[in-house]
């Protein structure tokens, strides 16, 4: 079975529709796995969030949570983290607000538009409060942002830590006690391989960072992972 691996979609619907249309995914034969991250920074996160619905469906296919799904799962329940105003260009919130509620203008209303969003999308708001932080293959780890390192059991990692360690996790690749490659999202490839220009997957030792950095202006990628050896598709965004 062929693998597909997406990660930190961010709310470009049709650059994910059409990513999976140009690597032939097939539901009833491959095995795909989104990594989180649906919503924050593009223009349609709402359609992002009912098209993963829609594909969970499929037996073959596995939704794990991102750190933006919680951000606004935590903006919907009045508990922000204080650093970090979910409507800051940095969060890319405003979006995700908008995209679910149009009529949406600033904080002024953010009480209305918390239980409207909470009535008329109850079902996909659902749908990401239950999604799991990890899942895991006969070849593979797949996780958000990571693993704790310092668990003997990675399984023992916490929700936090799935979903938001960085370089805790990362840079002690080569000495991680597992025996599985973990692939995960977060921390754009850029970053990890210390090129702003170089947006494909980065390899390291024993992790696999696949985040393409689309909600910076890069690219979202699927990699591949196919009779034993890896290949990615990137694509530019398509959403306008």
């Amino acid at each position: 079975m062929r693998s597909i691996i997406i990660s930190d979609i961010h709310g470009y619907h049709q650059t994910f529709r059409d990513l999976l249309n140009l690597v032939s995914f097939r539901p009833a034969s491959d095995q795909l796995v989104l990594l989180g991250d649906y919503v924050d920074g593009g223009p349609a996160p709402l359609e992002v969030v009912r098209m993963v619905q829609g594909l969970s469906k499929y037996p073959n296919v596995h939704v794990l949570s991102g750190n933006h799904d919680e951000l606004f799962l935590r903006w919907l329940d009045k508990k922000e983290y204080p650093i970090l105003k979910y409507t800051s260009p940095r969060v890319g919130g405003l979006q995700t607000i908008r995209s679910f509620c149009s009529w949406y203008q600033d904080d002024m209303t953010d009480e209305e538009v918390r239980q409207y969003i909470k009535d008329q999308y109850a079902n996909e708001i659902d749908f990401l409060r239950n999604l799991p932080n990890c899942y895991e293959d006969d070849h593979h780890i797949f996780v958000h942002a990571g693993i704790d390192p310092r668990q003997k059991d990675w399984k023992l990692t916490s929700d936090k830590n799935y979903r938001w360690i960085r370089g805790r996790f990362y840079k002690l690749d080569g000495s991680l006690t597992i025996r599985k490659r973990v692939i995960f999202g977060h921390e754009p490839c850029m970053r990890l391989h210390k090129d702003e220009g170089n947006y494909k997957p980065w390899f390291g030792k024993q992790i696999i960072g696949i985040d393409g950095g689309i909600k910076f202006g890069k690219c979202l990628n699927a990699l591949i992972f196919e009779s034993g050896k890896y290949y990615s598709v990137s694509m530019v965004s398509k959403d306008h």
